[in-house]
């Protein structure tokens, strides 16, 4: 018999090496009752230890997470995103509008593009438009709208109206953080509106994202993981969060 605080002290070890755990897991791992399990959720959450989500619980300091200054995010070309980028180049539709949300990844992408087909590509992101100008065989569609200097990107009601008169056949999305719990998170209410609308108005969804942002939450919510057709990450991606993931019938593909 584990006492409260060998209990507690367990449940902080595993969240501290995970980031995120689930009641079930703790109650199989632990031998202890789901009901014991979620009372020592609420006593940690007291404490300011942990934020209770459904489910189960996710470490506070993975909570609304700083987005950094797109100038500095494309200057960070990490192996994880040119593994995720390179990924992205093989499921590009053969046809249609292929809308690039401005995040580091789509930069990554638009200076790889094929030369041996055009495209017709939508984006609110200035250095994707910035990159896919060099480019002779793309057409760029430049959603109009207030700039967000932090994310170069336009967002507010005239970027929502372009969008509106838009077909999107295929959206690539960034995302800053993303989980089964808490679904798909960003740090800005503006950046959200933009890719709320994306996830609506797309034929086909596709979320490029690091392993390593799975289980981190961010402030504003767009979506959920049932929104997305495929998910594109790194082979970091663990076996436990596969199996989440899986259950919202999205396909994976790891780079």
């Amino acid at each position: 018999m584990m006492y409260a605080v060998e209990r507690q002290r367990a449940i902080l070890e595993r969240l501290r090496a995970n980031g995120r755990i689930s009641v079930r897991d703790l109650s199989r791992e632990l031998d202890l009752s789901v009901e014991t399990i979620r009372r020592d959720l609420i006593t940690l959450e007291q404490q300011s230890l942990l934020k209770r989500v459904h489910g189960g619980a996710v470490d506070i300091a993975r909570l609304a997470i700083p987005e950094p200054p797109m100038a500095e995010r494309s200057k960070i070309k990490t192996a994880e995103k040119e593994r995720i980028a390179a990924a992205a180049l093989e499921h590009l539709p053969d046809s249609g509008v292929l809308f690039m949300e401005a995040a580091s990844i789509s930069v990554m992408i638009a200076e790889r593009l094929p030369n041996d087909r055009d495209f017709l590509i939508a984006t609110n992101g200035l250095l994707v438009a910035q990159a896919l100008s060099a480019r002779k065989n793309v057409e760029v569609l430049m959603i109009g709208g207030r700039l967000r200097s932090r994310s170069m990107s336009t967002v507010d009601d005239w970027a929502l109206e372009n969008l509106r008169s838009l077909h999107l056949d295929t959206a690539l999305l960034g995302s800053l953080a993303y989980s089964s719990t808490a679904g798909l998170t960003t740090g800005d209410a503006a950046d959200a509106a933009v890719k709320r609308l994306i996830l609506r108005i797309a034929e086909t969804n596709i979320l490029l994202a690091e392993a390593a942002k799975y289980g981190a939450i961010s402030v504003c919510r767009y979506g959920d993981i049932g929104d997305l057709d495929m998910l594109i990450t790194d082979d970091s991606l663990s076996d436990s969060a596969r199996e989440e993931l899986l259950e919202y019938d999205l396909e994976i593909v790891t780079a």
